[in-house]
């Protein structure tokens, strides 16, 4: 093969076929495509530069076309080491040495390499973000359907306050909002062109990398050659905003699981979700959200790859920043796995409204109220009124049992005074709607705040649907640019 005059000796079978085949196969199934396209960018501005004439760009452009329909995964060969010498070999077998040989004037498969991963990357990219932005829809889908549905809001597992299924959604939403930020701002990073660095110090060939840029659909160029292709910081970046979004999406899926559980018995799953038991009978497992939890945990482990293999890497390109784009995509597809599944499974979801209402009314999580309703009512402290009230709940056994006479004792206890309450303010105060309807701040379940956050959600989904399209877009325009005149 061409390159490797200066090496005699043949690649060994093990590490023809067990090393670097693989790696082929996984370099040809995520950018083969880009890699076409990032040929022919560099043909056409090599020949605007006139650094190859107008007739060898024509015989290589035509010869690109020939691969791109006539390569296929059954032409891999380990032995040319890497998807672009198995690309160029190609190339050459169909316009010969001479010719497709001149397309590699001034570059380098270093910068081939970072050019073309950013290229896998963004694209990767626009398929989390539109797996992202359907979980957002159907979650708003649920925060409207279920904006009054009482639930009891938890903390430290422990009953705390009523809200609403529609409240949980939207703040699940502004979660995955902030998911979707992380992931724009790792795109701006990704989307710089690193093509025409070379090999690590440009070239003395006047290669044009502004056109470069255009053409390829980057929204800017890493000035630094070196930092061209010896970094890949941009992917850790996105490690890193895949591996908080799946943390977040599995507490979220756990949430559900638990609701699941006979001893909650909030939330049933279709059985189209679900899967059975091959000896109990009566099963019903709600497993995908046990493997939105478990697929979680992929992206951490690449995130965390990914900063070990380049932690003790020289600042310069390596084999180890190929393997760090190697081990990202089964992290990546395990990641959108899970996002995916969760936007599936919440089609197939039920709350149990009736049950989740009477849970409320009777685990104490209502109290709170109580105790605000005496400051408002009493003009005294709420550490006073926290006291009272929690002296009434130590007191019995069910809600039912706090009577406006117990308030009284409690009160006389506490402030050396009785306070004059009635059931019937008690009865009220307590009840889970009146509760939560109660709450005017903004970002409380009350229904003002609920709705202007439901309202605002959809507002960013817009603009965030938006701006993927655009992104989107911008890439598509400049390879139909490019294909066009090209043709």
């Amino acid at each position: 093969m061409r390159g490797r005059n200066r090496i005699k000796a043949e690649m060994s079978e093990y590490f023809r076929n067990e090393i670097a085949k693989p790696g082929i196969f996984l370099e040809y199934e995520h950018g083969f495509e880009e890699l076409i396209l990032l040929n022919r960018a560099y043909a056409k501005m090599l020949a605007e530069e006139k650094i190859i004439t107008p007739d060898e760009a024509a015989k290589i452009l035509d010869g690109l076309t020939w691969v791109a329909e006539n390569f296929s995964a059954a032409d891999i060969d380990g032995k040319y080491e890497e998807i672009y010498f198995n690309f160029e070999q190609k190339l050459i077998q169909h316009v010969g040495l001479e010719i497709g040989g001149r397309l590699h004037t001034g570059r380098s498969r270093n910068d081939i390499y970072a050019a073309l991963w950013r290229m896998e990357t963004r694209k990767a990219l626009w398929q989390i973000c539109q797996s992202v932005l359907a979980l957002q829809k159907k979650m708003l889908e649920l925060a409207e359907k279920y904006q009054r549905t009482i639930i009891t809001g938890y903390t430290h597992t422990q009953p705390a306050q009523p809200i609403t299924v529609g409240y949980y959604y939207a703040a699940a939403i502004e979660v995955l909002q902030r998911d979707f930020q992380r992931l724009q701002a790792a795109y701006q990073k990704t989307n710089q062109c690193a093509l025409g660095a070379a090999a690590l110090a440009g070239t003395s060939f006047p290669i044009n990398r502004d056109k470069l840029e255009k053409f390829l659909g980057f929204e800017g160029t890493v000035t630094n050659a070196l930092d061209c292709v010896g970094t890949k910081d941009y992917l850790l970046e996105v490690e890193s905003a895949l591996a908080i979004m799946m943390v977040n999406l599995s507490r979220m899926a756990q949430d559900h699981y638990i609701w699941c559980t006979n001893e909650f018995g909030l939330l049933s799953i279709g059985g189209e979700v679900a899967i059975c038991s091959s000896i109990m009978p009566q099963k019903k497992n709600p497993v995908t959200f046990e493997m939105i939890k478990s697929k979680s945990a992929h992206m951490l482990g690449t995130f965390t790859a990914g900063c070990a293999i380049m932690k003790n890497t020289p600042f310069s390109l390596c084999m180890d920043l190929f393997e760090t784009h190697a081990q990202f995509w089964a992290g990546f597809k395990a990641s959108v796995d899970a996002v995916n599944l969760f936007s599936e499974t919440l089609k197939f979801i039920t709350f149990n409204e009736e049950r989740a209402y009477l849970a409320a009314k009777n685990n104490f999580s209502t109290v709170t109220a109580l105790a605000d309703f005496l400051v408002g009512k009493f003009k005294i402290s709420f550490a006073e009124a926290h006291d009272i009230v929690g002296e009434m709940v130590g007191a019995v056994e069910n809600i039912s049992d706090m009577t406006a006479e117990l308030l009284n004792t409690c009160a006389e206890k506490i402030l050396g005074r009785g306070l004059e309450v009635t059931d019937a303010e008690i009865a009220n105060v307590l009840e889970p709607a009146a509760n939560v309807r109660g709450k005017i701040s903004a970002g409380s379940p009350g229904e003002i705040s609920l709705q202007n956050m439901i309202d605002d959600a959809k507002k960013i989904l817009t603009a965030q649907e938006a701006w993927l399209a655009a992104r989107k877009n911008f890439v598509a325009s400049a390879y139909k640019k490019l294909n066009k005149v090209l043709a």
